[in-house]
């Protein structure tokens, strides 16, 4: 994915583009033999895909595909059109800025899923209240002796709607530890009874564990590995379990202050550019980036955002859950980038 990004981003600098569309993510990564369709790379992987019926045509779903993701992680930015994208601070610090610091920019990739919430301004929200699903994950299988199958992230996860509830946290847990230790038998007709309640299909509910499953069995990521367990069910079973990052980093996201995007409307407009700063140098800092790099642009943003930081109780760039180009809407944005 990161490949990919770096790819697009390339191409838009190369050929002078602000804006740009699904079709040109298809070509540049067809033009680079990243994506093929129906048997084809290339230039006849277009012209295989190709559908007047857009929703038919595999490669332009493959790229929306790829747009969510990298809007969820704050990459991508739509424009006045929806399916229409210009590259975010954030992403160019991804694909340029930090390009020869693997170290950092993995660091990074951490902190903005850690970051990824739902609603927000960049992605559609369909069913969900409100949540930080990579941030509930890691938490989650802590709690569950750091292990968890695919079919127990389809119950503590996926079925969560507001992770903002008190006893939602608590109850999925116990739920889900009731489970273990007998056969598994259990967990699959729960499974199967909230894909029934949900009007979705078992398989279709495995498919949305995709990306989470690939983020945590990632090793660039190292949150966790994947393999064989014995003990959870009567039956050795598949199952992804912590490494010690991945702990690490589950402690650190239970211990953070979590500011979402609703609890700061009541503070005024350039009170939010200049935390929104403050609160993308310190997810800089957190990432790797050495303090003295951003020091000066860090402090001159807290000073513009007292009220908010004194608020939360925010005294560290190490305490802070938020990313703003994950979650502040365009005016915040385009005022932080004007006061910087």
């Amino acid at each position: 994915m990161i490949h990919n990004y770096r790819l697009i981003v390339n191409a838009t600098e190369r050929d002078l583009v602000d804006m740009f569309d699904l079709d040109f993510m298809t070509d540049v990564l067809t033009n680079n033999y990243q994506a093929s369709s129906r048997g084809a790379v290339g230039a006849s992987a277009r012209e295989r895909s190709a559908d007047a019926d857009r929703s038919r045509d595999p490669l332009y779903n493959q790229l929306k595909m790829y747009s969510e993701v990298y809007r969820m992680l704050g990459w991508l930015r739509p424009g006045e059109r929806r399916l229409e994208f210009t590259t975010t601070i954030l992403g160019a610090e991804i694909a340029d800025d930090f390009a020869d610091r693997p170290d950092l920019v993995y660091g990074l990739l951490r902190q903005c899923l850690l970051a990824v919430t739902f609603p927000n301004p960049a992605t559609e929200n369909v069913g969900v209240v409100n949540h930080r699903p990579f941030s509930w994950l890691l938490q989650l299988t802590a709690e569950l002796d750091g292990v968890i199958t695919r079919h127990e992230m389809i119950l503590g996860l996926l079925a969560v709607v507001d992770d903002l509830e008190a006893e939602a946290f608590p109850r999925v847990v116990a739920t889900i530890k009731k489970m273990r230790g007998g056969s598994r038998s259990a967990l699959d007709a729960a499974v199967a009874k909230y894909a029934a309640s949900s009007n979705v299909q078992v398989n279709t509910l495995e498919n949305y564990t995709r990306l989470p499953v690939g983020v945590l069995k990632s090793a660039d990521i190292g949150w966790a590995t994947s393999g064989r367990i014995t003990g959870l069910y009567s039956k050795p079973t598949e199952a992804i379990a912590l490494t010690k990052l991945g702990r690490s980093d589950a402690a650190w996201a239970a211990g953070a202050i979590d500011i979402r995007e609703k609890q700061l409307d009541v503070f005024a407009l350039d009170e939010r550019a200049h935390f929104a700063n403050y609160a993308h140098y310190a997810m800089l800092v957190r990432s790797g980036l050495e303090l003295s790099a951003v020091e000066d642009v860090l402090n001159k943003a807290m000073a513009g955002c007292l009220s908010i930081l004194d608020h939360f109780g925010v005294d560290s760039p190490s305490q802070l859950l938020y990313s703003p180009l994950q979650q502040a809407d365009d005016d915040v944005l385009a005022r932080a980038e004007a006061i910087e």
